[in-house]
């Protein structure tokens, strides 16, 4: 038996902040951003005599900022929007999906020179390469307390036309999301689903 309810929230809720350690295969850097939310789905599961278990499923729209330094290669500079789902399990536990798309810039390491076709030398400042990005992600994470959260996250971005070609480049994250009090407040849908019969 499957009984779903929707409605509009009532009581604002504050967006969230990331802020994260952000390596490429080996290579630091960080990533930051905010999660504006958007749809809260509460699911009641009943089981066997009659147990009842509390699952909480969160939408958000998010924006983030990242960086990692490739030594000798390149930095890289990337925005990402994206739509971000976790599911947020009894005792604290939750995991975590987030596809998005956005814009990368790449800076190349080390000074760069042009040379014409007279043979004229000259420095390139800030050169580099602009990527259009899509990225996937997912993880884990735990929730201390309401507000604050710890979690990991492994993410594959794609890059592209990188020389006529797909440019792939695997991240890992670890790090915390802070919910301050009324910071960019909403009232996201609020679905809520029963499944099963209490007996």
């Amino acid at each position: 038996c499957l009984v779903i309810h929707a409605h509009a929230q009532t009581d604002k809720v504050s967006s969230n902040i990331t802020l994260a350690y952000n390596a490429s295969i080996i290579y630091p850097g960080f990533r930051g951003g905010i999660e504006y939310p958007v749809k809260q789905i509460n699911i009641t599961k009943f089981r066997h005599k009659s147990r009842e278990r509390h699952l909480v499923k969160m939408h958000y729209l998010s924006a983030e900022l990242g960086y990692y330094n490739h030594q000798t290669f390149h930095d890289n500079i990337y925005l990402l929007l994206g739509w971000q789902m976790r599911k947020q399990h009894p005792r604290g536990f939750f995991t975590q999906f987030s596809p998005g798309i956005g814009y990368s810039r790449t800076f190349l390491g080390g000074e760069t020179y042009l040379v014409d076709d007279s043979g004229k030398i000259s420095l390139v400042r800030f050169a580099g390469y602009n990527y259009a990005m899509l990225a996937v992600g997912g993880g884990c994470g735990y929730t201390f307390k309401p507000g604050i959260a710890a979690y990991f996250r492994s993410s594959l971005l794609t890059m592209f036309p990188s020389n006529n070609l797909v440019y792939l480049r695997p991240t890992i994250e670890l790090g915390i999301i802070w919910q301050p009090k009324r910071f960019l407040e909403a009232r996201p849908v609020i679905i809520s689903k029963t499944k099963g019969k209490k007996l």
